[in-house]
């Protein structure tokens, strides 16, 4: 998955909560109600990468999953690594 969004300049934290937002929004637009963000872990790679660990509960299962995002002050991308 693939995603895009535009933002102000935010601060790494602030940029794991508007990806995870972002994430949750894209899941409903594509009817996947099933799927619960338990947590999402994101840390500055260098120049505009970010590197996040997203954990989920999917209809009682728990996912580990890796995302790559890419932040350039003002957009973002993620990508769900699986």
């Amino acid at each position: 998955m693939l995603f895009f969004a535009t933002s102000c300049s935010l601060s790494t934290n602030e940029l794991a909560e508007e990806v995870k937002i972002n994430m949750q929004e894209a899941w409903k637009k594509e009817g996947e109600s099933g799927i619960k963000i338990e947590s999402f872990l994101l840390t500055y790679k260098g120049g505009n990468e970010y590197s996040g660990i997203l954990e989920t509960n999917e209809e009682g299962e728990k996912s580990k999953y890796s995302v790559n995002v890419v932040y350039d002050g003002k957009n973002f991308t993620w990508k769900i690594v699986e």
